[in-house]
């Protein structure tokens, strides 16, 4: 017997004495029509609105499990091509094994991808290929759902559709239209779905619906080249997701409703999956989630205050699996389904398999209803990878990783100012992962805090290819660091897996005009990162709010300092283009990449599409991470000595010099604190002795180090309680919570 028959027969006596009969499910019926392609201004729809899974009416119970991944980001093995290495934690190839056993065990298994699919870990290598290796990948593993994020759209027209088309399975969002005002989409006004919002699948007569989004941010984000989403537009996602559902529910009264959406739980330019599931909770069952990188198990109650946040219903210090604590998430079935959701996420790059086991039993009327449902994130760091998959992909996995290996030329100086060259300020290492995968430093990249060439390498690529290849003089480059393990070192070998390190986006390069009021706007815009200081910090903390990756630190022909005792909106002081005091009314020439440009530079209006000088998009070498490459390879060499160019600081640091050293008559607050004497030094030496570990918003990979340790308050960290692991008993799990 299957899994599904096995756990009936714990069900309650007075549903099994009402129920008749044991058998299990037929075969899914998996032919199909030969797949249509994308037409202009014609809805694509490769499957029919209606799947059916099995037929057997005889069934009075049975269990249909759904499991879901997002933001694979190319991951197919378990390697991470950038830092040429297993990844425990990553994988299709794990995620394979663990569908091989929910399948043996259940018939009736549904499996979603949630998007950002196709983007990252050398996948770009294999954009001209007709099918993807990733989608031939998701169709080797049989998925029956993929959602597209907004990652999709990263590359040409051409390589979306070819995706789209390639996949063997649905492909739905609920807000992607064909633009009814584009001159090539004659649609008499009337709003035409580039692909159906929904799909619909009967399991022996009990229908599931899911129901996908994408963000509506995609033209934001891309702004800068719009023929990736040439005719198309993204509508807003709350009513996008609601008329669907709605939709859905008048047409086929599905017994189950399933929400596949590539959106975060709290959005600054839209309503976000914390609002859509309190509004919703009496119209979802389940809601998986994506594109926040999170990894978490929530529910909230319809109406419910969604400011902060949902409630989390996972047991507390679980280290295998992520799973539901009954005791907290309560009794859920037909009777007060209509009354709250379960929402979930399963991490990034292959962390978990979110998975969720619906139970469903039949009525004396021959209705199916909900008798329980289970959540759970299946982590993969046990899990072996499945030989299957390995074996049919493992040519790319070998091009991938020779690639990666392509020696460029050497590194001369370290690129980053600790007195080893090793990225964290305290423990004087580079990243350490833990066995979850997640960084943990005892700070942050000291790049992110400092000036130093690390980031200066960025800007100074960005201002170079500006200016070499559009022949504009630039005043300002602005670029963030967005791995927390990137760093160079005195003479290694650079390879090109570094650049993938230090640059892991397919990032345009723009450069615009842009007033000096806007450009400080900008600024404060990005140092919004960081917390407010506060008397006795010795470390600074980051807003939970804002992810990393919008933190961009400022290069070129500008001088700046940033005050963290200051509110937003004051911080940055001292500004200075070309050794004069910034006009808000000039206008100076600012390189970005196109992501920046999009959001939030146009989305608030800091520039327009008329400020654009000219952007990388028809040039041989468009990314900014190859444009890196390219440079190394020109030079044989990169040297840190180029690329000193110290031109800010944060006050309660310190004006540093080249080498990162600060004199002790200049050193800020932060920095007098460790060397006290007192409570400060003593407190920061069992910081970098390991002793004590940062606070931290969250166990997922985009959360933050929010609280700064500071001397007067010892809730600003806790006492590592794994000596013989520090990195072990630093975990988000270890951290005290509060009630």
């Amino acid at each position: 017997m299957t899994k599904n028959t096995i756990k009936v027969a714990t069900l309650s006596a007075a549903i099994v004495t009402a129920l008749a009969g044991c058998n299990s499910s037929s075969s899914d019926d998996k032919t199909q029509p030969s797949r249509p392609s994308i037409a202009e201004c014609k809805t694509y729809e490769p499957t029919q609105p209606v799947i059916v899974k099995g037929d057997n009416e005889n069934l009075n119970f049975q269990t249909i499990t759904i499991g879901a991944t997002g933001d694979m980001h190319g991951r197919i093995f378990a390697y991470d091509y950038a830092l040429d290495g297993v990844d425990v934690n990553a994988g299709f190839t794990k995620i394979a094994t663990l569908l091989n056993e929910e399948r043996a065990a259940n018939d009736n298994f549904l499996m979603i991808d949630l998007g950002d699919t196709v983007q990252g870990n050398s996948a770009e290598l294999f954009n001209d290929l007709p099918v993807h290796p990733v989608v031939e990948t998701m169709n080797f593993m049989d998925y029956d759902v993929w959602v597209p994020g907004n990652h999709e759209f990263d590359f040409e027209r051409a390589f979306l559709e070819r995706s789209l088309e390639g996949f063997n399975g649905s492909v739905i969002s609920s807000n992607i239209i064909w633009d009814k005002n584009s001159a090539d989409c004659k649609t008499n006004g009337q709003e035409v779905p580039f692909l159906r919002g929904y799909q619909i699948f009967d399991y022996n007569g009990a229908k599931v619906a899911v129901i996908g989004l994408t963000p509506s941010y995609v033209k934001v984000w891309n702004a800068s080249n719009p023929e990736n989403f040439r005719n198309l537009d993204f509508k807003e996602e709350f009513e996008s997701l609601e008329n669907t559902v709605d939709q859905v529910i008048t047409q086929y009264q599905p017994d189950v409703v399933i929400g596949a959406l590539h959106h975060g739980r709290s959005e600054s330019h839209a309503r976000g999956v914390n609002e859509i599931a309190s509004k919703m909770a009496d119209k979802f069952d389940v809601i998986f989630m994506g594109h926040e990188h999170a990894r978490f198990i929530e529910q909230i109650d319809l109406g419910a205050p969604f400011e902060n946040g949902m409630d989390d219903i996972s047991v507390s210090g679980d280290k295998a699996n992520q799973v539901e604590d009954k005791a907290k998430s309560g009794t859920y079935n037909w009777r007060n389904r209509d009354s709250k959701v379960k929402v979930i996420e399963p991490g990034n790059w292959g962390w978990a398999l979110a998975k969720a086991e619906i139970d469903l039993v039949k009525d004396q009327e021959g209705n199916w209803k909900i008798f329980d449902t289970t959540l759970s994130n299946r982590t993969v760091a046990d899990i072996e990878e499945d030989a299957a998959l390995q074996n049919e992909m493992q040519h790319i996995h070998d091009e991938s990783v020779a690639d990666a290996n392509i020696e460029i030329g050497k590194v001369v100086g370290n690129f980053t100012n600790t007195t080893n060259g090793k990225a964290d300020e305290a423990v004087l290492e580079d990243q350490v992962l833990n066995s979850e995968g997640l960084r943990l430093y005892s700070t942050i990249h000291s790049a992110k805090v400092s000036d130093m060439p690390l980031t200066d390498l960025i800007n100074q690529i960005q201002i170079m290819n500006v200016e070499e290849k559009a022949g504009i003089e630039v005043d300002v480059s602005a670029a963030a660091l967005f791995s927390d393990g990137s760093n160079l070192f005195d003479g290694e070998t650079y390879r090109k897996k570094d650049s993938a390190n230090l640059y892991m986006y397919d990032n345009q390069l723009v450069a615009v005009n842009i007033t000096g009021e806007n450009l400080k706007k900008y600024m404060e815009w990005s140092y919004s990162y960081f917390n407010q200081y506060q008397d006795g910090d010795i470390t600074v903390s980051f807003d939970e709010t804002v992810p990393s990756f919008n933190y961009d630190i400022f290069d070129g022909h500008i001088d700046y300092v940033v005050d963290l005792a200051e509110e937003v909106g004051n911080r940055i002081q001292n500004v200075k283009i070309r050794g004069v005091e910034l006009d808000p009314t000039a206008t100076y020439v600012l390189a970005i990449n196109d992501y920046r440009f999009g959001s939030p530079m146009k989305d608030v209006g800091w520039v327009t599409e008329e400020d654009v000088l000219w952007d990388s998009s028809a040039e041989a070498i468009y990314a900014i991470r190859d444009m890196l490459t390219d440079y190394v390879a020109k030079k044989g060499e990169l040297d840190r000595s180029e690329f000193e160019n110290t031109n800010w600081y944060i006050k309660q640091y310190g004006q540093s010099d080249a080498n990162g050293v600060v004199a002790d008559g200049e050193k800020g607050v932060i920095l007098q604190a460790r060397e006290d004497g007192g409570e400060g030094e003593a407190l920061w030496n069992r910081l970098k002795n390991k002793e004590i570990c940062v606070m931290r918003s969250g166990p997922g990979a985009r959360d933050a180090i929010n609280v700064s340790v500071n001397s007067g308050n010892e809730s600003s960290w806790f006492v590592n309680p794994n000596a013989s692991n520090p990195y072990e008993g630093c975990t988000y799990s270890n951290q005290p919570k509060s009630e």
